[in-house]
């Protein structure tokens, strides 16, 4: 993982993964330093918004393509293929 900051972009390699205090807890190194990450249960609203988006985005293709793919099959002509 990589952590862009200021200072550049610094890998951040967990070391530890824990429950505490009804969050989960990441604690590792960035760079030279010690980090940790605290993801809280008021965090899930947020986090919950970000992996709809590309969820959502995943089921409106697959539902267009599915359309796509059944109109292609059918055979059906506009009226401008007719002519």
């Amino acid at each position: 993982m990589k952590v862009s900051s200021p200072i550049g972009d610094l890998p951040f390699e967990p070391r530890e993964l824990s429950v505490k205090d009804g969050g989960i807890e990441i604690t590792g190194v960035m760079g030279a330093w010690p980090a940790h990450v605290r993801i809280g249960p008021g965090d899930l609203p947020a986090l919950a918004r970000l992996l709809a988006k590309p969820a959502a985005a995943a089921a409106a293709a697959a539902v267009i393509t599915a359309g796509l793919a059944r109109f292609v099959r059918s055979g059906r002509r506009t009226s401008l293929e007719r002519n």
